[in-house]
């Protein structure tokens, strides 16, 4: 009976260790979703480029956290969408404009700007992300703005575009963020400016088709008297 007992009592002892060490694999095993990335802080590791950072993150899959020793945190890699108004931004002359635009960021992926992510945006919620961001974003746009004509920035968009991807790009990558997609949709002025400048252009249009005109008309008088002549 001793012996039955005892070996009671070492099976039940070993499925309890079992159950425990069950439990602490479970509540440690961490899962990754796609559209997330998982932070490990509290051990020292060595990044790509070889600086030493006390995190590490895990993109996908799933990682182990050390009981005790580490931390896990969640940062999303989810589009978060933004509203520019940039209002009385001077342009290239001195005249202020208002611009107005849609964007796209999220948290980028690759390492050196996941780390810099990790560094400006751990903790913060997507309302802090998405007002740093939209922040930002206002500031490059009044910068690009004093470089480009009104003309410039109402007629070529697209390259207003550009010129913006182009001087927001490094402050985001600072900040851990990438610009997915920037579009600009008005752009106006209190001064009236623009409004000007699209009247004298739809004059000078005007014009330019009389003047046709009235040389094809010249032409058509110039040939008919022409003809008039060889048939006498």
């Amino acid at each position: 009976m001793e012996t039955i007992g005892f070996a009671v009592i070492v099976g039940g002892s070993i499925v309890a260790a079992l159950l425990v060490i069950f439990g602490i694999v479970r509540s440690n095993l961490k899962i990754c979703q796609p559209n997330e990335v998982l932070i490990f802080s509290g051990r020292r590791r060595r990044l790509s480029d070889g600086s030493k950072v006390g995190y590490r993150f895990i993109k996908g899959g799933r990682g182990f956290r050390i009981p005790i020793i580490e931390q896990v945190a969640r940062i999303r890699l989810n589009t978060i969408p933004l509203d520019l108004t940039v209002q009385n931004a001077y342009s290239k002359g001195g005249i202020p404009l208002t611009v107005r635009a849609i964007a796209n960021v999220k948290v980028a992926s690759n390492e050196s700007e996941l780390a810099n992510a990790v560094e400006r945006l751990l903790g913060k919620d997507p309302y802090e992300i998405q007002t740093i961001a939209k922040e930002t974003l206002e500031g490059n746009l009044r910068g690009v703005l004093a470089t480009l004509t009104p003309e410039e920035v109402n007629e070529d968009r697209l390259k207003f575009a550009k010129e913006l991807l182009s001087e927001a790009d490094n402050d985001l990558n600072a900040l851990g963020l990438q610009l997915d997609t920037m579009k600009i949709q008005s752009v106006e002025d209190d001064a009236g400016y623009l409004d000007a400048i699209g009247r004298q252009q739809s004059a000078h249009i005007i014009a330019a088709a009389r003047v046709a005109e009235a040389e094809k008309r010249e032409e058509a008088r110039l040939a008919e008297t022409d003809a008039d002549k060889k048939s006498e």
